[in-house]
């Protein structure tokens, strides 16, 4: 790809030798762009170079090819400045991760020791998927993933350590051999066998929204009610994959574009330092920031039909000052009887449950809108800035502002 243009004609002879002097960096970015996690991350990239280039990029575009050109090739004839890498089939791309030029890494089954990764916080997103199933009253518990893939490996330890800490019960089914031992074939029936052998009900944490799909398809095929017998939340939130499932799945939201553009960031400082470059180099996190909730692991209104309609409240007045009793009115039980029933479906008392929701929509607003901390609480009813701050504080251990700084570009 090249770029070409013409100067204006009244420029002054020295602004044109600055511009002709000034030299665009250049990344080539080994990402195919198939999955959202890819496609995400080349929006966070694009979001740095908008901001702060321009930046030119070449892609190896496989449906202009014909077919994925050889990577050395591609860059003989680029000359980038730097390369982004997603490990992905049919090229590894390990050779290109010992190049004197800077590369920042995208892994899939092992992290990089030579350069910087791109990485989830693993263990975070399976901790959030914990409280999640464990706050729709579910005692029993299950992880599947991919022994092969590092990252799989983490969230399924995420997801244990939280659970036993809550006093749940866990079984885990980890393959070796990826998807493809959800084949609908002999194997499909060895992992049908697990899902009808765990106790009922059961919330399934899976390591991708795609495997969470993959898992509704197997639990149909078994007769298994979703969300009644098997609740399920998958990560990522891939609209595409979480809407098209016949029951739409809940997921960890990461913030993956978030690390495309501190990936550029990273990028932007070994061309600024160029030779002098001596920092240790340091992975880019991505953070988990909430569960998208779908009906997937929607299971209250079939437990107990008062707890149903009072979350369902809940849920639909999150913008608003909620108080207990607003929610008792809409219920046909006493106070004190939903009380009970409410701690024995979800685990949590009425008042701590609204508290908890509306923190994570104010959560949601803090990266979704520019509205300042003070505008946000305002529109959601609240008329101390400072009390949303101190309650936020205590639930994501940071201010509002940190959390908006971490987590928006």
């Amino acid at each position: 790809m090249l770029l070409h243009f013409r100067l204006p004609d009244n420029l002054y002879s020295c602004n044109c030798i600055f511009i002709m002097c000034h030299k665009i960096p250049s990344v080539a970015l080994f990402i195919q762009g198939v999955r959202h996690y890819e496609r995400e991350l080349l929006r966070g990239i694009a979001d740095y170079a908008k901001l702060h280039g321009p930046w030119q990029f070449y892609r190896n575009v496989p449906y202009l090819f014909g077919q994925m050109a050889d990577p050395k090739t591609l860059l003989r004839q680029w000359r980038p400045d730097a390369l982004v890498i997603r490990e992905s089939s049919p090229h590894r791309y390990d050779d290109l991760l010992g190049t004197s030029l800077p590369v920042i890494y995208s892994p899939t089954t092992e992290c990089s020791t030579k350069v910087p990764n791109i990485v989830v916080n693993d263990l975070v997103a399976g901790q959030l998927a914990a409280e999640h199933l464990h706050q729709a009253g579910l005692r029993h518990f299950a992880y599947c993933g991919v022994q092969t893939f590092f990252w799989s490996r983490l969230r399924g330890d995420g997801f244990a350590v939280r659970i036993r800490s809550l006093g749940g019960e866990l079984s885990r089914f980890e393959t070796t051999e990826g998807r493809e031992f959800f084949g609908w074939d002999k194997s499909h029936q060895i992992f049908s066998t697990w899902l009808k052998q765990l106790p009922k009900p059961v919330g399934i944490f899976c390591c991708t929204d795609d495997f969470a799909l993959l898992v509704q398809e197997a639990c149909l095929a078994a007769d298994l009610r979703i969300p009644d017998e098997v609740a399920l939340i998958g990560v990522g939130n891939d609209e595409s994959i979480c809407d098209l499932a016949q029951v739409s799945i809940s997921s960890v939201q990461l913030n993956i574009r978030r690390g495309g553009y501190d990936a550029a960031r990273y990028l932007a400082g070994r061309f600024e330092a160029g030779q002098n470059y001596r920092q240790v180099p340091r992975d880019v996190v991505i953070e988990p920031t909430s569960v998208v909730a779908r009906p997937s692991t929607d299971a209250a209104q079939s437990r107990d039909p008062e707890v149903g309609k009072a979350i369902a409240y809940i849920r639909k007045h999150l913008q608003r000052k909620l108080n207990v009793e607003d929610v008792v009115h809409q219920v046909s039980v006493s106070r004190r009887r939903l009380y009970d029933r409410f701690k024995a479906v979800t685990g949590m008392s009425l008042f701590s449950y609204i508290q908890d929701r509306r923190l994570e929509a104010f959560a949601r607003m803090l990266l979704e809108t520019e509205r300042t901390v003070a505008e946000i609480a305002y529109a959601m009813g609240e008329h101390s800035e400072t009390n949303v701050a101190r309650l936020f504080k205590t639930r994501y251990g940071m201010t509002p502002v940190a959390y908006r700084e971490k987590h928006q570009l």
